[in-house]
């Protein structure tokens, strides 16, 4: 595949091709580039979309159905809720389009499933690379995992994941795994639901009002693949030199 291939977008409830001109264009427009990994019905980057309409956001999932009612509203004009800047592909991060390799400010992952979150938690190749194609270097990378999903009953599909914890992060080797693909760690931490926004002034947003749970947060900052894992990346040493991450709208 190449740069020039066209992207699989919803053009309201069908599936098209977006010209390779048009997404090059929307990029170039775009003050910075949020990709959200796993967007499910893409509810959270349309919100992303309509509050920052200088933003190009775009919400990656396999599963384009889920995100066909979002399409449709995306699709109306500005002044009755349509979001211009929101783009909808149907990928698997595993398998994401070379039309998408090295476009994204920043990495979003928000309440993983499947195989998306098998990935992140076993740190397996193909979705951490898959993450790191898409992002420019220095960008981060935002996990969130919502800790209930290992408490009783615990789904199926998942019993054999190990609890991620900021302690089971580095005994489990998914630090070095990251490290390896081209992402360093700068922060993992558990946040009650009542401290989401200490993290980042729209995660709680992100999540809704109603969230009640503990949520595991992860951030890594896109690097080198082929750096020494102890090398510092500014912007990570930027994230631990501070006790908090500072508040931002993203």
């Amino acid at each position: 595949m190449t740069r020039t291939t066209a992207l699989k977008v919803l053009a309201g409830k069908k599936l098209t091709d977006l010209d390779p001109d048009e997404w090059a264009k929307a990029q170039a427009s775009a003050e910075r580039i949020l990709v959200d990994v796993g967007t499910g019905d893409a509810r959270t980057a349309y919100r992303q979309a309509i509050a920052h309409p200088e933003w190009l956001v775009v919400g990656v999932d396999p599963a384009w159905q889920r995100m066909t009612e979002t399409a449709v509203r995306a699709a109306r004009k500005p002044a009755k809720g349509g979001a211009p800047n929101l783009v909808l592909v149907s990928s698997a991060i595993e398998t994401v389009p070379a039309a998408l390799h090295g476009v994204a400010d920043e990495v979003m992952v928000l309440m993983p499933w499947g195989k998306l979150l098998r990935g992140v938690v076993l740190g397996e190749a193909d979705v951490l690379s898959g993450l790191r194609a898409v992002a420019k270097p220095g960008a981060p990378l935002e996990i969130s995992i919502g800790t209930s999903i290992w408490r009783e009953p615990i789904p199926l599909e998942i019993r054999d994941l190990p609890e991620l914890t900021p302690e089971t992060v580095v005994s489990t080797g998914l630090t070095d795994r990251l490290a390896a693909l081209g992402w360093q760690v700068a922060d993992v931490r558990l946040v009650p639901h009542t401290d989401l926004d200490t993290i980042s002034s729209s995660w709680a947003r992100r999540l809704g009002s109603g969230a009640t749970e503990t949520v595991l947060h992860l951030r890594a900052v896109a690097v080198d693949p082929r750096d020494p894992v102890g090398t510092q990346h500014p912007a990570a040493e930027s994230a631990q030199d501070t006790p908090e991450e500072p508040q931002r709208d993203v």
